[in-house]
């Protein structure tokens, strides 16, 4: 039978090491727990920081579209601007064209009017000969030449209306072409934010080892107090226990 004292050392042994390894286990539990709460916590807070970059995006993709559609109708309308411009040049141009022509029409028919009034004169007088043919001829002559200046004159004119004209439809291309690239790019849709990584909650300490902490605990105890019991002798005459050397 085991004496009293190595009974109490024992027990008191298994109590400590069972305390302990209890009191690490929790320790080792609480700081887990507060690991997994940490990442938790964190992964939380980079979905929002996330969803509020993608809602800044949003709203900067779709004021970039608006201003882009603005561009696009202020380019259109100066488009058409450039367009009324070049008719209302071109319509001056064909105008002026007009009046030159009409003013040589008259210019031609008064020639030829002044020649026949001529040649009337001269057939009027009575004379023949040659001196009176040549003089005939000499109006023919005449009107040939002014009728040819008029011709050259609208040739000429007809020359520098086309000119006119050209040089209008380039100053329209190369306004719309100034016009387009003042345009601003199209927006790029903007693509989503990386969701974070959800994190993975770390395990807790074992169970098992917590038992078999607690079993060493006992073994340990035991032990304990079978080597007190082997160092300590009773001695039935005085009833009190020593110390073996």
């Amino acid at each position: 039978m085991c004496e009293p004292i190595s009974a109490t050392i024992g027990v008191l042994t298994a109590v400590g090491g069972g305390m302990t390894a209890i009191g690490q286990h929790q320790q080792q539990a609480a700081m887990t727990s507060r690991s997994n709460a940490m990442a938790q916590q964190q992964y939380q807070q980079q979905l929002q920081i996330a969803a509020a970059q993608d809602q800044e995006k949003g709203r900067a993709y779709e004021a970039d579209i608006k201003a882009t559609t603005a561009a696009k109708n202020a380019y259109y309308a100066q488009k058409s601007q450039n367009q009324a411009e070049a008719n209302r040049a071109i319509t001056s141009i064909n105008q002026e064209q007009q009046e030159k022509r009409s003013t040589a029409a008259f210019q031609a028919q008064g020639n030829i009017a002044k020649a026949i009034k001529a040649q009337g004169a001269v057939l009027s007088s009575g004379k023949s000969g040659q001196s009176f043919l040549l003089q005939a001829m000499d109006y023919d002559r005449t009107l040939g030449f002014e009728q040819a200046q008029i011709e050259q004159t609208l040739y000429d004119a007809g020359r520098a209306s086309g000119l006119a004209k050209e040089g209008v439809l380039l100053d329209q291309a190369s306004a719309n072409m100034t016009a387009w690239n003042n345009l601003p790019a199209d927006p790029l849709s903007p693509s989503a934010s990386f969701s974070p990584i959800k994190p993975i909650d770390m395990p807790g300490p074992s169970k098992l080892a917590l038992a078999g902490n607690l079993v060493s605990s006992a073994v340990s105890g035991v032990g304990a107090g079978f080597s007190t019991y082997d160092s300590v002798g009773h001695n039935p005459a005085t009833g009190k226990y020593r110390w073996n050397s």
